[in-house]
């Protein structure tokens, strides 16, 4: 009996049911361009979405500051100076203030979350992204993706494609990036206190200094909100025009290449897989895209394992030269169509050039992939310029 598939995350499901309300609710899309590719209007629709929710984010963020703020001041009474925090006006004076700040915080983000997820789907329905049309088999997938950007959620960490997206990741080195971005806001806004505390301490009298300090975390968390939101609103995007353009680019590559020996297709999904290693994440768009250069591939050798970076790099040179091209250019589309070229990604990259005979120069994969995360289309000539 198969294994039943995990169900997705309350949150994300929540979220895909509020883009199918929101959709059913819209006429149908009409869009004479593809969606990878962002016309003027478009653009200019695009920013003013985003411009309206990173100005809400940042005002969602000051009010729930300020109302932190204006606790602390209140409660402050509450604790007289050389007062054990463990003491009963210690436990008033947090009572007071964790009550308030965790009131603050949930309503902030409850908000964020609505807000988000809302103008998430604007983003995609400007984009001209139909999301549930009829005979559609990706909207689902795409939807998900979409919802798992608004929330922040993470990708999923297994994949049934063969491909461990931390096969060669160490796991220290994922928990302490974890912890680091949870803690990024409460460890800034204790540093620009304690700077605020040592720029005024002696120029202001206590009193004054414990009514000023606290409001100095309200533009730092207006500041966060807005720059969360728009790496926020730039990954959403992104997952908006993968689909359209990972189907094209895999068009273009496989345009002119001969009928595949085993290993030719082999290298070609080995491509996508070893760039989802890299990368070590299974990033909607690269899922889509080894799905796609999969079926365009053709069949495999059973057993075959795809997620080895060392393997593909010692088949390369063994392949024709049509073939060789053809891993090259997979593999430069499948580190570009996540929108970013990380370290490990053009580490990679040379070192496929160079095994393939190549240049490793990565001019014309930048160039592609500053047209891709642009919206400007993906012309042929960038991709068989690889």
């Amino acid at each position: 009996m198969s294994q039943a598939e995990p169900k997705a995350p309350l949150l994300e499901r929540v979220a895909v049911q509020y883009f199918q309300r929101r959709s059913a609710a819209r006429p149908p899309l009409q869009s004479g361009d593809a969606v990878h590719f962002l016309n003027p209007e478009e653009r200019a629709g695009m920013r003013r979405v985003v411009r309206g929710a990173l100005i809400r984010a940042g005002v969602a963020g000051a009010l729930s500051a300020t109302a932190s703020a204006v606790a602390e001041v209140m409660a402050e009474p509450l604790l007289p100076e050389g007062a054990s925090t463990f003491s009963a006006a210690g436990a008033q004076y947090w009572a007071v203030l964790g009550g308030v700040t965790v009131v603050a915080s949930v309503v902030e983000i409850l908000f964020l979350y609505w807000d988000t997820v809302r103008s998430v789907h604007e983003l995609s329905v400007v984009a001209g992204l139909p999301l549930f049309a009829p005979g559609d088999v990706q909207g689902q997938a795409v939807a998900q993706a979409l919802a798992r950007a608004a929330l922040e959620l993470p990708n999923p960490a297994k994949s049934d494609h063969g491909v461990d997206p931390r096969r060669e990741s160490s796991k220290w080195m994922l928990l302490v990036a974890s912890l680091a971005y949870k803690a990024k806001v409460g460890v800034t806004n204790f540093l620009v206190k304690l700077v605020v505390r040592r720029m005024l301490g002696r120029a202001l009298a206590r009193s004054v200094l414990n009514a000023v300090v606290p409001f100095a975390a309200v533009p730092i968390t207006a500041l966060w909100n807005a720059l969360v939101s728009a790496a926020l609103f730039k990954e959403a995007r992104i997952r908006a025009m993968g689909p359209s353009a990972a189907h094209e680019l895999v068009e273009v590559a496989f345009a002119d290449a001969p009928a595949l020996s085993e290993a030719g297709r082999l290298a070609a999904v080995r491509a996508v897989a070893c760039a989802i290693v890299r990368t070590q994440d299974l990033h909607p768009n690269l899922i889509g895209l080894l799905e796609a250069v999969q079926k365009k591939a053709g069949a495999l050798p059973r057993g075959a394992e795809l997620d080895d970076p060392g393997e593909f790099l010692r088949a390369l040179p063994s392949l024709d030269e049509k073939e060789r091209r053809l891993a090259v250019r997979v593999l430069a589309v499948a580190c570009v169509v996540d929108g970013r070229l990380a370290r490990r990604e053009r580490s990679f990259l040379q070192e496929t050039f160079r095994a393939a005979g190549r240049s490793d120069d990565l001019g014309p994969v930048e160039h592609l992939c500053r047209a891709f995360v642009q919206g400007d289309g993906v012309a042929d000539d960038a991709v068989r310029a690889l």
